[in-house]
């Protein structure tokens, strides 16, 4: 089983000076960033890989304080990265246990991509909230279980 998390809320790209890879989560997204800790109690997490952006990281460094894990910066969750690349990582052996963040045109560009490949159950464009959580079991299939939780809020 492994994770994939949206990053959190960022604020508007419109009004942030520096570059996007820059762009830090905003009050909100922090809060759903601290939520996602209490989004994943009960679950192993082994591994944090993030897009190497600051939003991505920020999103699960709360997560990793409480797991006591580092986030590793991968650049297959970049926002550009291609997905078929993503998808292969997805079905190897390094994702079992992981959560990984990333943006939402990857996380759609990769439902796209496993609906190609026939995974029907894979979500609709557009479906993860940020912050929110797709849950993938591949150990129940084929085809995997997909299970999404919205965003939680710190609380």
């Amino acid at each position: 089983m492994f994770v994939l998390v949206r990053h959190a809320h960022a604020g508007e790209k419109k009004k942030w000076d520096g570059p996007d890879a820059d762009r830090p989560l905003s009050p909100l997204g922090h809060d759903q960033a601290h939520g996602l800790v209490a989004a994943l109690r009960g679950i192993e997490i082994a591994t944090l890989f993030s897009s190497p952006t600051t939003r991505c990281r920020q999103t699960l460094l709360p997560l990793a304080e409480a797991v006591g894990l580092r986030v590793a910066d991968h650049p297959l969750l970049a926002p550009d990265a291609t997905p078929d690349e993503l998808f292969a990582l997805l079905h190897g052996p390094e994702a079992d246990g992981a959560a990984f963040c990333t943006h939402g045109e990857i996380l759609n560009a990769l439902a796209e991509f496993a609906r190609s490949r026939g995974a029907p159950d894979a979500p609709p464009s557009g479906a993860t909230a940020k912050g929110g959580v797709w849950f993938v079991d591949c150990g129940a299939g084929p085809p995997p279980t997909l299970r999404y939780l919205a965003p939680i809020p710190a609380g």
